[in-house]
């Protein structure tokens, strides 16, 4: 394999850059486009620009293509013509146009040779391409040349060459959506016959057409690391920072183009062009949205659906891509040959959010993906300035806070696929860059690496069985980070508001045995644990497969929600609020009232809570469910009772209302049960609920320390601003050691009786006599009748939950079945194995007989 080396300044050589060319390092920019910039135009002369903007891209954009020949002067009369009866013989402009610097294949030029296409490389019969060894400690990494092509039908031809970062020459680095693994393309890859996905194959085609990028190095992420060769992996997912950083540019390649797709970019860049001229003072701002909205085609235009396609590619949701664009110095879109500034496309972007068209756009097209994926552009924006926090460790958390929602093939790479937008990679983090590790294994070790952290980190707020995708083997401390917290609208607590919450104080401090382990599976947190949760509503989740509903915003389901809140408070004892239903209306939008820190573009602030909650329902109960959704949805402002019905729906998904047995109301996480405990957590801002071990160690009446698994995280009403704190401080008492532990293994089935039994009837003997002066549970002696309705339903739907959760795991879920041997001493006899319903190809044991007592 060859190696190259960056080659010695010489002379610079002038080259014809033509519009939307991507740069050198030597700086060359858009001459024209500049000058935009730097002028002030009339409305007049930007409808003249848009118009020239228009017919640049009529000719500059492939007017015409051959549908034979890669790069044709047009003599083969294949063109397949996009404008019909052009005005002027484009024949020298075109080319002129198309292939600067260069000339086109003349028609002479391509005959007698033969395609170079799959039926030839078949032909060919070529050994495979074996990777060499390369030295990725010392920054080397591969790059690929890819040859032009006469055909189109011509398979890629490239040279796979080896270089080391910081001494090659100038190079482009690919960022495209890797799509299905199956390799069914072939290439030509140093002579040798390499096999490659269908979307890499389009990429590197549309890249040796281009005119902005043929000729030059490529780094593609498939063919410059042996994807095999797990040590090289895990050897070359450090260098991607430097690699993106150190590329002269990043081509992020959409898919190909589709034959109207100038039509799309056309608008895209009128709509730049347009924003541009507004950026240039206030009084370009100060222009009727009519008087804009008439330089661009009518709402029914096709180019408007053909712009929106831009943006359905899956690329924009990946998590790999993520790096990939917000490290480079910049970056172009590729959409088949053509190939557009990135900035242009933000900048259109911007120009429909500040108008209130996107939605509206949307709303046109059918609520497709676009609408994530203009939120996706924007959380890149926002990723681009987390990746320059000098601080890897609070990087690590916010990246992997801001990326929840993207999504990879290889779960593990939802944080190894990151690691390079928090600077340089830690040497405690190296460590875990390790493709022999679980998924499980890397999710904690990086838990314990920013649990280290000396700000108060909050990893918490993103674990627990709430946010947990069944890895059974991870402790419940340890964030899922597979687990998709945006599409499933269980956001964390603490990203309700930007003003933090305070529950446990700003002294933070935790412990783990990992001088004896250092990939510890206890977490030690000192805490309070005196609030247990005696009552309880539905949560969402339930009632919408109750009610079989899908919508991710439902009324029916909001105010079963809310009616079984209100039945919840009904059964409460003694409060510690004056007023409950102010406690209640704060509660169900967590106290954030908009206001002040908390304020938001279209939202009003919510200044009297109580009459806010009153009128939301109010208005649930009578405005159509289509007209309350349009006007929470539409991007206008909202006075403070769509304001509050916004929080409430937000803060509602996935939670329980609760109240503890100390008289607080709670918003606990959906899976949370009667008993479980509502924990203050010195040192974190919000609540958890936890699930503590009943086998605690304990010193005399006064619980030393707590065992217990992270449910997750919780509103209490009355102590998110650190008043219970404040109130134990006064009293002197002293938090508990709070161990968060695994989270369950396994499961055992209770097989005694299981199928019931006739005995039962003697219960029901007993009961009838003991009703006469106190309360008996009819029901639940009902239920123990053999082959009772209820037992065979729990009989019959728990093997099928059972094979349900091994086929979404992978694995079998562990269960024990288990059973009384001995006699019953008051009435004779063992259980009859008739009455036992034990699960079939599962270990069985059985109580006593072991033990002998």
């Amino acid at each position: 394999m060859k190696r190259i080396s960056r080659p010695a300044k010489g002379p610079t050589i002038k080259r014809h850059v033509r519009y939307g060319a991507i740069p050198t390092k030597s700086g060359t920019r858009l001459p024209a486009l500049d000058r935009m910039r730097d002028i002030e135009i009339s409305l007049k002369e930007l409808k003249e620009n848009c118009s020239m903007v228009s017919s640049m891209l009529a000719f500059g954009f492939v007017t015409f293509r051959c549908i034979i020949h890669e790069r044709c002067d047009g003599g083969c009369g294949n063109f397949q013509g996009y404008v019909e009866n052009p005005v002027i013989n484009v024949e020298g402009l075109l080319m002129s146009l198309l292939w600067p610097g260069s000339e086109a294949f003349t028609t002479q030029a391509t005959s007698g040779h033969t395609p170079h296409d799959r039926h030839w490389f078949v032909q060919e019969n070529l050994s495979s391409f074996l990777y060499s060894p390369i030295d990725s400690s010392g920054g080397e990494i591969r790059l690929l040349r890819v040859k032009e092509a006469l055909f189109r039908a011509d398979v890629v031809e490239c040279e796979l060459i080896t270089a080391y970062l910081g001494r090659c020459e100038d190079f482009i680095a690919l960022s495209y959506c890797w799509g299905s693994s199956e390799t069914p393309e072939v290439m030509l890859c140093n002579g040798k016959s390499y096999r490659l996905t269908t979307s890499l194959n389009a990429a590197l085609k549309g890249f040796r057409e281009s005119p902005q990028t043929r000729g030059r190095l490529l780094w593609a992420d498939a063919v410059s690391i042996d994807q095999n060769n797990i040590s090289e992996k895990s050897e070359q997912i450090p260098l991607m920072r430097r690699i993106y950083t150190e590329a002269d540019a990043c081509l992020v390649f959409l898919g190909e183009a589709e034959q109207l797709v100038t039509q799309g970019i056309d608008l895209m860049f009128r709509l730049w062009t347009i924003q541009n001229f507004q950026e240039k003072c206030e009084e370009n701002r100060n222009i009727p949205l009519d008087e804009i909205l008439s330089l661009l085609p009518s709402f029914d235009h096709n180019c408007w659906s053909e712009y929106l396609k831009l943006f359905r590619s899956p690329w924009f949701g990946r998590t790999w891509t993520l790096q990939e664009i917000a490290l480079s110095k910049k970056a172009f879109i590729g959409v088949g040959p053509y190939v557009v500034d990135w900035y242009c496309m933000e900048k259109s972007l911007l120009f429909l959010e500040q108008h209130k068209i996107k939605t509206l756009l949307v709303s046109i097209s059918g609520h497709g993906p676009e609408l994530m994926n203009f939120l996706n552009i924007i959380h890149i924006q926002r990723i681009r300035e987390i990746s320059k926090s000098p601080d890897p460790s609070s990087a690590l958390i916010a990246v992997l806070r801001a990326t929840g929602h993207f999504k990879v093939t290889d779960p593990r790479d939802k944080v190894l696929g990151v690691l390079g937008l928090i600077g340089e990679i830690p040497e405690e983090l190296r460590s875990m860059v390790d493709y022999s590790l679980g998924t499980a294994e890397v999710y904690h070790r990086a838990a314990l690496y920013m649990l280290k952290n000396p700000s108060p980190p909050h990893v918490l707020a993103h674990a627990g069985l709430q946010r947990q995708s069944g890895r059974t083997s991870m402790p419940s401390w340890v964030p899922d980070w597979s687990f998709d917290d945006l599409n499933r609208n269980e956001r964390p607590l603490l990203l309700f508001r930007p003003e933090n919450f305070n529950a446990g104080g700003t002294y933070y401090a935790f412990s783990t045995n990992t001088d004896t382990d250092p990939f510890s599976r206890e977490l030690c947190i000192p805490g309070f644990c005196n609030h247990r949760i005696v009552a309880a509503g539905q949560s969402y989740g339930s009632l919408q497969a109750e009610m079989n509903r899908t919508d991710s915003f439902d009324v029916a389901v909001c105010l079963a929600w809310l009616e079984s809140a209100r039945t919840c408070l009904e059964s409460r004892g003694s409060m510690v609020y004056d007023d409950i239903e102010e406690a209640v209306a704060r509660t169900l939008i967590v106290n954030d009232l908009y206001d002040h820190r908390n304020a938001t573009r279209y939202t009003t602030a919510i200044e009297n809570p109580k009459k806010a909650f009153r009128a939301a329902i109010a208005r649930m109960r009578i405005t159509a469910p289509d007209t309350l959704l349009r006007e929470i949805v539409h991007p206008q402002n909202k006075d403070p009772v769509q304001t509050y019905i916004i929080q409430m729906k937000a803060v509602m998904r996935d939670r329980r209302f609760a109240i503890t047995d100390t008289g607080y109301i709670c918003l606990v996480p959906g899976c949370a049960e009667l008993g479980d405990s509502v924990a203050i957590l010195v040192g974190h801002p919000t609540p958890f609920t936890i699930r503590v071990d009943p086998v605690s160690q304990r010193s005399g009446s006064e619980v030393e320390v707590v065992r217990a698994i992270l449910i997750g995280d919780t509103y209490m009403h009355g102590v998110m601003e650190g008043e219970f704190l404040t109130e134990v401080a006064k009293m002197g008492h002293k938090p508990d050691e709070v161990t968060i532990a695994d989270s369950t293994h396994g499961i055992a089935f209770l097989a005694t009786p299981h199928r019931g039994s006739n005995e039962a009837k003697w219960g029901e003997v007993g009961s009838k006599i003991y009703s006469l002066v106190g309360d008996t549970n009819k029901s639940l002696l009902k239920d123990m009748n053999q082959e009772s309705e209820r037992l065979v339903r729990i009989g019959q739907g728990f093997p099928r939950w059972l094979r349900q959760q091994s086929e979404k795991k992978g694995e079998k879920v562990s269960v024990v079945c288990f059973f009384e041997t001995l006699d019953t001493k008051a009435i004779g006899g063992q259980v009859r194995k008739s009455f036992l319903r034990v699960l079939q190809r599962y270990p069985k044991s059985t109580d006593h007989i072991a033990r002998g007592d």
